[in-house]
């Protein structure tokens, strides 16, 4: 089926009038942190086998980039980086450090050939390292000198970018491109504290000072993460830094899944298997011991379900009134639930299921013993309860 078929979105979406300025790419990227910002969730930690794991289903998955970690952070860091560097995946792998040549030195010694070399550049985060403005920048230069020199592929990541002084932002980006030779750049929203507007402003400006591709960095804390990766990406951000379920610290990074489908919505095109995002998530789920909500956009288990009586109507007699996107898009299907707020459609869709037929009083029957027992167990009533009380119903009226 064209895939198109499968989508029932605003069509306001991409008028002119509507979208205004916007520099999306044809593609966009996604460059996945799990394995570096998504470890830094409370409470979660994994062994070097943990992470091959997750790299492995990120390459499966269709991944641009896939940052393995930080390699002088610890020797399990070190051998994990290792480890996945020689599995030989289709993903680029990137190491990350700060702008430090010991931990230039450490992505070089695990053969990782595409670096992010990070540094602080708000006055906040400066005063709370000790940097002075001069200090940074003279980092910014030796470091991505010296790698550069050793032959990495570098991208520039400007710490806490979007709380930073635009005039020491330009020099600082400048820098590193003009003189260092980064060959990419990152715009950084380290707090979550940006609207989309500020993304796309900043990134806009950052186009105006640079020449090379830009990457978008965006956490949630103000629950904007993909909305800011998005507008980032609607200034020029070529590639969008994302991870599974969210993850990472505090309230975690831009979704992967979420951002994922919201590309589709600015038809940019995107690299991974969409059919292999609930495969992903759920992986994630179980290697970190956080569930996966029920009402999350795309994987969590309610997305395709439909309990009300009106909208489990339409959804059986039409479903994209019910549906921005079809089930098929990511490898899901469309379930219908009983409860106290059914309607008749739903008794005869699941009646349908079971291969029983009832007459127009025998469902209207059904229809009040299964409300009867969603009040009592104020919840769902299971397919086994529904079978019992159908055939209970039928067998009496037969």
């Amino acid at each position: 089926m064209d895939q198109k078929q499968l989508w029932w979105v605003s069509e306001f979406n991409n008028k002119a009038e509507v979208l205004g300025e916007s520099l999306f790419p044809e593609t966009l990227k996604l460059y996945d942190t799990t394995l570096r910002d998504g470890e830094q969730t409370i409470g979660v930690s994994w062994n070097k086998e943990e992470k091959l794991e997750i790299a492995k289903m990120l390459d499966e998955l269709g991944v641009d980039r896939i940052e393995a970690g930080m390699p002088v952070v610890s020797k399990e860091d070190r051998q994990a980086v290792e480890l996945i560097v020689k599995e030989d995946l289709k993903a680029e792998i990137w190491g990350f450090c700060r702008a430090v040549r010991g931990d230039i030195d450490a992505c070089i010694d695990v053969g990782v050939k595409h670096i992010i070399c990070e540094i602080a550049t708000s006055s906040l985060k400066m005063k709370a390292n000790n940097f002075t403005p001069e200090g940074v920048l003279g980092k910014v230069l030796d470091s991505i000198q010296y790698a550069k020199s050793h032959g990495l592929y570098t991208a520039f990541f400007a710490v806490d970018a979007t709380r930073a002084d635009l005039g020491f932002l330009e020099t600082v980006y400048r820098k590193a491109v003009e003189e260092a030779g980064a060959d990419e750049v990152v715009i950084v929203d380290t707090l979550g504290v940006a609207t989309p507007e500020t993304m796309f402003y900043l990134t806009k400006r950052l186009r105006e000072w640079v020449g090379v591709p830009i990457m978008a960095h965006c956490h949630n804390d103000f629950g904007m993460a993909t909305a800011c990766t998005l507008f980032s990406a609607k200034a020029g951000a070529s590639c969008a830094h994302v991870t599974l379920n969210g993850l990472g610290e505090k309230t975690g990074n831009a979704d992967i899944a979420e951002t994922a489908i919201a590309a589709k919505l600015y038809d940019m095109d995107i690299s991974i298997d969409m059919g292999k995002l609930i495969k992903a998530a759920k992986l994630a789920e179980k290697l970190t011991g956080i569930p996966i909500s029920p009402l999350k956009p795309v994987v969590g288990e309610n997305v395709f379900k439909r309990e009300s009586g009106v909208t489990a109507a339409q959804l059986i007699s039409f479903p994209p009134a019910v549906e921005g996107y079809s089930p098929e898009v990511v490898g899901r299907h469309r379930e219908v639930l009983l409860s106290k707020k059914s309607g008749k459609k739903s008794i005869e869709y699941k009646l349908g299921q079971l291969g029983l037929q009832a007459t127009p009083i025998e469902v209207d029957e059904i229809l009040a013993k299964v409300k009867e027992l969603g009040v009592q167990k104020k919840g769902l009533v299971s397919d086994k309860e529904f079978r019992n009380i159908s055939e209970e119903v039928l067998k009496t009226t037969t």
